[in-house]
């Protein structure tokens, strides 16, 4: 019975170290979707400018890594694959420090640094988490390494939540509330000023993750970790291509993971500035004067609308007043945390459903809902479209798991390179993310940029209806 523990008794602190980092990170992962809100009010950018962020994460991060990461795993060890990840990562985090420097001097260059800064961060964490999922399953009896990665993949919510927060306390709660425009008419020097404390808030608040990461790498280094590798060293990429490439279903399987991606963070990057400007929460906050204080804003945001009224009758309750928002970006933030929150309830939900009906079903079902969402989100007004905003996270719940599990099923030797393919699947996220800027600023309408991830989530469905259903009826 003992080798058929989930977690043998031997490992139980490897593992604490290894469940740690799914957690870690999705901290910079949901901080980093807020920074878009961010940099476009620091530096005055455009929509379309301010998605480059997303590029920089997750097509040159994410998208470039996936592949090489499997190759120095498969070359060298586990545990080698994720401190190199983890020290990227706090790399990364520690970068900002000269961006922050620079942009005191030219804030173009400054911009493109903190880029520089982004992308190293997330190759950090394409490797990371390319090393740690294979890691936990392998750590223990193969017999339970699902149960054991399931487990481990349980945190990575929280971790979701816990970025938003950090996000909205220490940075989002620190901008100056001036539009464009009014800090385009004051002096350079004020400008800078202002600037310079902003970006002093983003540059300590990432530093000091990697700080944390710093000394989770070095507990790895020092624990006593299984020394796990690859038993099978021989690598034929181009016949494993090859057969990837005629299974129709896998590569359907990446097309709709490349969309899933892409929508996920679309609607995640753009959440604070739809919400901002369907509740019009500039104006609120700017018609109780410069000096109201965060009792007067928040008493004035309870009228707005119930759902958030309630959400900080909650954090009066349980006494979180630094989730109390100041400005109109935190406050808009407020409902990227209940999106979260939604989020995780529904992934539990979710996942005890699959135990009456098919995977590929609910995938079906709630990429169409998905869709009816989106098309609430276009067309509604005020607080409806924002209610639909939160609706669509929590149709999304379900989706990257299931479409990775339909997609590597009956892959066989092929499994490892199919399952990297599917990481490099998160490029689609820097792609349509810049895509939906791009529409924003042509078509004048945050709202009307939102059929961007509509017609991602119809790609879905068509995968899953279609695809995935002929090929299991075959079966």
């Amino acid at each position: 019975m003992e080798n058929h523990r989930i977690i043998p008794k031997g490992i139980v602190l490897p593992f604490f170290l290894l469940t740690s980092l799914f957690f870690a990170w999705a901290v910079p992962n949901n901080l980093t979707d807020t920074m878009l809100a961010a940099f476009k009010r620091i530096m005055s950018m455009n929509d379309s400018k301010t998605a480059w962020i997303q590029v920089a994460c997750y097509l040159l991060g994410y998208g470039c890594f996936a592949v090489p990461a499997a190759l120095f795993i498969k070359k060298y060890t586990y545990k080698s694959g994720v401190m190199l990840g983890i020290g990227m990562y706090a790399l990364g985090t520690f970068l900002f420090y000269p961006a922050m420097k620079i942009s005191g001097i030219n804030i173009e260059i400054g911009f493109l640094m903190f880029l520089t800064a982004i992308v190293v961060l997330f190759a950090g964490l394409s490797i990371l988490e390319t090393a740690t999922n294979s890691y936990v399953c392998a750590i223990g009896p193969e017999q339970t390494g699902t149960q054991r990665l399931n487990f481990a993949q349980s945190f990575n919510p929280f971790g979701a939540i816990t970025g938003v927060v950090i996000s909205q306390v220490f940075i989002l709660s620190q901008l100056n509330t001036m539009s464009a425009g009014e800090r385009a008419a004051i002096p350079a020097e004020e400008l800078s000023r202002i600037q310079s404390g902003e970006l002093n808030a983003v540059t300590m608040t990432y530093m000091s993750i990697g700080l944390i990461m710093t000394g989770i790498l070095l507990a790895i280094y020092f624990t006593r970790m299984p020394k796990l590798k690859e038993d099978d060293k021989t690598l034929d990429l181009r016949n494993t291509f090859r057969r990837l490439f005629k299974n129709k279903n896998y590569v359907w399987a990446v097309v709709a993971q490349f969309f899933y991606v892409g929508a996920q963070i679309a609607v995640w990057s753009f959440i604070i500035r739809y919400v901002m400007q369907q509740l019009q929460l500039e104006s609120v906050i700017a018609q109780l004067g410069a000096e109201a204080s965060t009792a007067s804003i928040v008493a004035k945001l309870r009228t707005v609308e119930p759902l958030a009224a309630g959400f900080y009758n909650l954090c009066d309750w349980t006494g979180m007043d630094s989730l109390l928002p100041r400005t109109p970006e935190q406050a808009a933030a407020t409902y990227y945390i209940m999106s979260l929150i939604l989020f995780v309830i529904a992934r539990f939900i979710c996942t005890a459903l699959m135990k009456f009906f098919r995977p590929s079903h609910l995938l079906t079902a709630l990429a169409v809902l998905a869709v009816v969402f989106c098309l609430i989100t276009i067309y509604g007004e005020g607080a409806i479209g924002v209610y639909a905003l939160i609706g669509i996270t929590g149709c999304m719940s379900l989706m990257f798991p299931t479409i990775y599990g339909l997609g590597i099923a009956g892959l066989g030797e092929d499994t490892k390179i199919g399952g990297a393919g599917m990481v490099m699947a998160i490029a689609g996220a820097a792609v349509l993310t810049q895509i939906q800027g791009i529409v924003s600023d042509q078509v004048g309408s945050i709202e009307l940029a939102y059929w961007v991830p509509t017609i991602a989530f119809g790609v879905i469905a068509y995968y899953s209806a279609v695809v995935y259903g002929k090929q299991s009826s075959v079966k």
